[in-house]
């Protein structure tokens, strides 16, 4: 596998992303950087990426990362194949993930690789939402 490495021109994270078939444009719904949670572990229902990538030709494995920035742990992956047929093409994609479980509040990150080659991360904050204060007792 010969093939260029990608160039990852954007990386978000957001709620859902739509793909319209008749004119091939993605709608990013809900873009996020912070989730907040009641308790943990919790578990997060609508979540998902895009990503572009241009600079690119050929086969390529491609493998989305979900890890806990500090520890490394990895919570999900998920791989994807792509055929991309021209190198000075723009290729954008959305990638819906049903649910995640985040089992601490932290900084997490998605990280992309192309045929095991890191392209690029984005993180985004998982917090612990403070109960408002107990009214006071006399």
């Amino acid at each position: 596998m010969g093939n260029a490495k990608p160039s990852l021109t954007a990386f978000l994270v957001c709620d859902m992303v739509i793909d319209d078939k008749s004119t091939s444009k993605k709608s990013l719904i809900g873009t996020f950087t912070h989730i907040w949670a009641q308790g943990f572990p919790c578990v997060h229902h609508k979540m998902a990426v895009y990503f572009c990538l241009t600079d690119a030709e050929g086969e390529y494995e491609m493998m989305l990362r979900l890890v806990n920035s500090e520890s490394e742990a990895i919570l999900a992956e998920a791989g994807l194949s792509l055929t991309i047929t021209d190198r000075l093409s723009i290729s954008d994609f959305g990638v819906n993930i049903p649910v995640v479980q985040f089992p601490t509040p932290g900084r997490y990150e998605f990280q992309l690789y192309a045929n095991k080659d890191f392209l690029g991360r984005k993180e985004f904050l998982v917090t612990k939402l403070n109960p408002p204060p107990a009214p006071e007792q006399n």
